[in-house]
């Protein structure tokens, strides 16, 4: 199975073409300059599919960020995969953003340090979109969205005894902000989105639950607190 992958979901927009069949990333591009996503995600979409030497028509699955995150992006991702669906009638999936992240975990086990996954994407105000993961990586927390203030809280009461470590574009926030002893300093690599991350979710979650027509996949926001 062949699968297209766009997240466009944080600053940074990802696309890329993974083989499902050997759970490997066939072509990445990443973004993170000053170009709207609006106008840098199909090009990278296309130059991923060249550089993997298929064409779309090859794509058998293709998977979008479906939120939380930028509901800008997020429409932006969505658009683009049912553009580029529509044409061949293609099966298309979303795949929670914060989920795509603790993605590039995959297979990792570190039993030594228990470590916690938390994947992190920026809502302003301190406040972020989070969710809690074991790696492997296996949902502790669903996504929601939580202030600096009240995710210190949650860790510190209920995961003292665990190492965690932050990824997504507020990674450097919270681990600036929230006070945690066994916090792990976060690699640039892990602070932004990986589409090939994204694929590898979205082939355990058609394997699961199948796919949905592009007429049905749709955007998957949380609502943010906007504080006076």
């Amino acid at each position: 199975m062949l699968i297209l992958g766009v997240d466009s979901s944080s600053k940074t927009a990802s696309a890329a073409v993974f083989d499902g069949a050997e759970n490997k990333i066939l072509s990445e591009i990443n973004s993170g300059g000053h170009i709207p996503h609006s106008e840098n995600l199909l090009p990278m979409a296309e130059c991923a599919l060249r550089l993997a030497g298929v064409s779309v028509n090859d794509i058998d699955l293709f998977a979008a960020a479906e939120g939380p995150g930028s509901f800008t992006g997020i429409r932006i991702g969505i658009s683009t995969i049912k553009g580029l669906a529509f044409g061949g009638g293609n099966n298309c999936i979303g795949v929670s953003s914060l989920l795509a992240l603790a993605y590039s975990f995959a297979g990792f086990e570190s039993p030594a340090e228990r470590l916690l996954i938390l994947p992190v994407i920026d809502a302003r105000r301190k406040q972020v979109y989070s969710a809690v993961f074991e790696s492997g990586p296996e949902y502790i927390k669903p996504e929601r969205v939580i202030t600096t203030e009240e995710f210190e809280r949650e860790l510190n009461c209920f995961y003292s005894d665990r190492t965690i470590i932050f990824m997504g574009d507020a990674a450097d926030l919270c681990f600036n902000e929230i006070k945690f002893p066994g916090k792990l300093k976060t690699p640039e690599i892990l602070k932004r989105p990986s589409a090939g991350a994204l694929c590898a979710a979205a082939a355990e979650k058609y394997k699961k639950s199948g796919a949905v027509s592009a007429e049905k996949l749709n955007p998957a926001y949380l609502i943010i607190n906007r504080y006076p």
